[in-house]
């Protein structure tokens, strides 16, 4: 490893972004695409059409549109769109540490030796980001309110709610988060002290890399079960923090920022039902 250079090459990091980035794209098409379709089968309720068919008749406003079920989906379709998210929401962050590993691989095959392909390494890294998806899918068909479809436990359980963003602001202060933050942020450190050749050791560096995310992201990712898993909005707020806590030089600083904002939107969400009884 000795030989093998410190930075990847322009044109491997041209390449490797503009792929990620163009397979972000078209998961975020796919995102967007099924959170309209989602939506289009809500059911609006109006008032004064049929008051008789509902005890809120008497409200002057149109409500908003809520979800027909919150029941979890099937996880054959669960699971697709499920990744579809972690590549939108993912592959621009994890682009420095492929680029890096592209580097690598390349540098070795033309010494002669044996380099794994890159998408290896992306699919180690997708495993591990689909075993947290199957985790939190099981978790939903015990609490419906956290299913892909649902509006969120902020609808049902503001209290839940709450909490579950107050805890995630403080995880994002922790040393856990700060060291595998760390991890994400060191491309280099990590292909040059923890290389593993072959097929089988590129999807492994992959899914070490993946665990590491997870442990930098799943606080985060509990905010979509806050807010609403197809909540375009929060996925949008999401990404860029992760992309800038793992890429921007400053990075970290936005993550400490960030965590003091769910923070507080813990608060309010949490003190919201007993002010509105008042």
């Amino acid at each position: 490893m000795d030989s093998a250079p410190v930075s990847p090459s322009r044109q491997i990091r041209i390449t490797v972004w503009l792929t990620l980035l163009i397979m972000a794209a078209l998961a975020w098409a796919i995102v967007v695409q099924q959170a309209q379709m989602s939506g289009s089968q809500s059911m609006p309720v109006r008032s004064g059409v049929n008051q008789n068919m509902s005890p809120m008749g008497d409200m002057s406003q149109e409500q908003p549109a809520m979800p027909m079920s919150s029941a979890p989906v099937s996880i054959v379709f669960y699971l697709p769109l499920w990744v579809s998210m972690m590549v939108a929401m993912m592959f621009p962050a994890v682009a420095p540490m492929v680029s890096f590993f592209a580097t690598i691989s390349r540098s070795r095959r033309a010494m002669g030796q044996r380099a794994a392909p890159t998408w290896l390494f992306l699919a180690g890294y997708l495993v591990v980001w689909t075993l947290f998806g199957v985790a939190a899918y099981l978790v939903s068909l015990a609490l419906p309110s956290l299913g892909m479809m649902a509006a969120g436990l902020r609808i049902d359980y503001p209290v839940a709610a709450g909490i579950i963003l107050i805890a995630t602001g403080l995880y994002q202060l922790s040393p856990l988060k700060q060291g595998c933050l760390r991890h994400c942020r060191s491309p280099l450190s990590v292909v040059l002290h923890g290389w593993h050749d072959g097929s089988a050791g590129a999807f492994r560096m992959g899914f070490e890399h993946g665990a590491y995310c997870v442990g930098c992201c799943w606080g985060l990712m509990l905010v979509l079960f806050v807010v609403g898993m197809m909540n375009l909005i929060g996925m949008v707020i999401l990404t860029a923090i992760i992309f800038v806590e793992k890429v921007v030089p400053r990075g970290p600083l936005v993550g400490k920022l960030a965590a003091l904002a769910l923070i507080v939107f813990g608060i309010v969400t949490l003190v919201g039902p007993f002010l509105n009884r008042t």
